[in-house]
């Protein structure tokens, strides 16, 4: 099992992630298709990171892990 700093490594890695594309999605020469690409990655990479928090949450035993 992940131990809670690992996991926060785990969530430190998927904002950095996430910065990255929301960078790339600045970029004024994006077709539409690629700007929804790019926000279709952002929203998977938030659902991704509520589970990575809700994982902290149930091994620190806070709330209802959601």
């Amino acid at each position: 099992m992940k131990s809670v700093s690992r996991r926060f490594a785990d969530v430190t890695a998927a904002l950095e992630d996430m910065h990255g594309v929301a960078v790339e999605g600045q970029a004024k020469d994006l077709t539409p298709d690629m700007q929804g690409a790019l926000l279709m990655s952002l929203r998977s990479s938030l659902a991704d990171l509520q589970r990575l928090l809700t994982g902290i949450a149930l091994l620190l035993k806070i709330g209802d892990g959601a």
